[in-house]
Parts: C-alpha cells; sequence; structure tokens
C-alpha cells in the first residue's frame, strides 16, 4: 500500500527534527521513522509525528510496516486525564509485558522484526530469530499485516523477571492503512499460530489501581482503539534511574536520598553497569581533587596581587 501524502509530511517533521529517520545495511531501500527525544521532551507532538514510533517506509512511498501510534501515560498529557477519557467506551485491561516492541513486516520473503527506531537493532535481530526459530506456525499470520509483538528474552531483561524464559507476545495486528484489527480477531491467530497474548485483568482504573509485586503496569484499550499506559511506581522508581546512566547523572542520583533504595530494584547486570560508571566517576573525582590540592600547595605565599600573577601566568 503507497501512502504518498503521509509520506511527505513525516520527511518534513524530520527536517523539523521532530522525527528520526534510520535505513538498513541490508534493505538500504527501507526508512523506518521514529519521533525524536526532543520531540518528546519538548512535547511538539501532532498527527504526523505520533504516527512515527516505527513505521516504515519503501524509498517508493510503499508503507511495508505500521505499528502503535505513540500513546501516553495516565495523566501524562490533557487527553490523558482521568476526567477525560472516554467512560462511555467499554475498555480492557491489559498487562503491560515488559521486553521490548518488535515491530514485524513481511519482506524478502519471509517475516522481519524491527524495533521502533532501528531496523537491525540486537533486540530486533533477536527478536527476528524467536519468530522464525520454528516456535511458531506462521502460515496462519498474514503477510499484508503488521504484527505487533512484545520480545522476551533473558539478556534483554529490563524490570519484571521472566524467569529465563524467551517468548513472543502478540499485543496487536494493524492494516497497512492503520485500521487495527479487533482482539478478538487477535486472539484467534495468536491461538493458531502459538503467541502469548497478554493477560486481562478487571480492574476500574478510576480508583486505586492495585499493582503486583515487579510488575510493569497496565495497557488500557478503549473500543475505539485509544490507548493509555499506567505504570507501576516501582517502574517508574526504575525508569527515573536508567535515565541516570551517565556520569552526570550517576553524580546526581549518589548525592540524592534515594539512591541506595532504587539501586536494588534493578536487575543485577543493569547494577554493575551503574557500578562502573560510579567507579569511573569516583576515580575522576579522585584524580580532580589530587590534582586541584597539588595546584594550591605550589601557589607562592604573599598578598592577592602575587598569587593572582601567579595563577594567571600558570
Amino acid at each position: 500500500m503507497k501512502d504518498y501524502i503521509l509520506h511527505q509530511a513525516i520527511l518534513k517533521e524530520v527536517e523539523a527534527g521532530n522525527v528520526s529517520a534510520s535505513k538498513g545495511e541490508r534493505v538500504p531501500e527501507l526508512t523506518i521513522f521514529k519521533y525524536t527525544q526532543d520531540c518528546h521532551i519538548e512535547g511538539r507532538w501532532n498527527e504526523i509525528n505520533r504516527q512515527a514510533r516505527g513505521i516504515i517506509f519503501h524509498e517508493s512511498g510503499e508503507v511495508i510496516a505500521r505499528p502503535f501510534n505513540k500513546f501516553f501515560n495516565l495523566g501524562e498529557r490533557p487527553e490523558t486525564e482521568l476526567s477525560r477519557l472516554p467512560w462511555n467506551e467499554d475498555f480492557q485491561v491489559f498487562e503491560k509485558v515488559d521486553g521490548s516492541c518488535g515491530i514485524g513486516y513481511f519482506y524478502w520473503g519471509g517475516w522481519q522484526i524491527a524495533t521502533p527506531g532501528s531496523l537491525q537493532s540486537d533486540q530486533a535481530k533477536r527478536g527476528a530469530e524467536i519468530l522464525n526459530s520454528g516456535m511458531y506456525d506462521l502460515s496462519h499470520l498474514p503477510e499484508n499485516v503488521t504484527p505487533v509483538f512484545e520480545i522476551v528474552y533473558p539478556e534483554n531483561r529490563i524490570v519484571v523477571d521472566y524467569k529465563g524464559e524467551t517468548f513472543l507476545t502478540l499485543l496487536a495486528i494493524f492494516e497497512l492503512n492503520g485500521e487495527e484489527w479487533h482482539p478478538r480477531r487477535v486472539d484467534q491467530i495468536a491461538e493458531k499460530c502459538g503467541f502469548r497474548r497478554p493477560r486481562i485483568f478487571s480492574i476500574d482504573i478510576r480508583g486505586d489501581i492495585p499493582f503486583e509485586q515487579g510488575e510493569e503496569g497496565y495497557v488500557v484499550r478503549f473500543e475505539s482503539g485509544f490507548r493509555i499506559k499506567v505504570k507501576s511506581p516501582a517502574y517508574l522508581r526504575v525508569h527515573r534511574l536508567l535515565n541516570y546512566m551517565s556520569p552526570k547523572g550517576v553524580i546526581e542520583l549518589i548525592r540524592g536520598r534515594e539512591y541506595g533504595m532504587t539501586l536494588r530494584e534493578l536487575p543485577q547486570s543493569i547494577q554493575q553497569d551503574f557500578d562502573d560508571i560510579r567507579a569511573y566517576v569516583q576515580d575522576m573525582h579522585n584524580r580532580f581533587r589530587i590534582e586541584a590540592e597539588d595546584i594550591v600547595a605550589r601557589i607562592p605565599e604573599g598578598d592577592r596581587k602575587t598569587k593572582a600573577l601567579w595563577i594567571q601566568a600558570n
């Protein structure tokens, strides 16, 4: 399916800095588009860049894959405030599976997987391996749609511990024009192919929302397809910590009060990364302190002018 108008509109969003474009090494004729961090942080959302959450185009303007539009957390934007949600519609509360989003597309005579910002990320490659491993009967999966998965495997653990399991959860299926399949139809395909589906909860998010320990949260889908995310407090704390995974961020966090409590909630592999950065930062701090003390010790005695002239010269 070709959509020249949307393709050109997304390219204009690339020029505006709201969307990034990434090509694949094996398939340079394909481009995957994703909203930029600046767009996200500054809230520069519109109907075009919200569609750039892993949408894939051929250079001819043909749509190759069309996954979820960007959707937001409860209360994150005016339209996701509790009082503004479409309560006149039926809704379902799904488990928010904790892995990497995998965008399925049929190309070169077989099923491929991308992640929202890359055609060839490590998670995309692993997801394609799982999809084509023989675990699933792909003969029931239509080739002209976009199945969206959550890719789960031990080395890709973010927060939730799935006890070493490797699997794909089928989240949704979209036509290339953006129309979404009804969940019951997705259930039927998942059963035939052998994919997992997210668990469904009987929860009314207008009241107190229960969260199990180590749980990421929920996705609420209204009958019209409108979605919101409801993330658990523990998950939000861990993701806040992951945002500190830089020398500057580590310094800020070490100075704060939540450091020890929040660090314990991280997976062991990420704790090690954090500790490595912390050790690097501490080593830099020690070297700078020793160097500064050495310089101060070499400043000659005398009045302020004498000291100032020495400092200026050195």
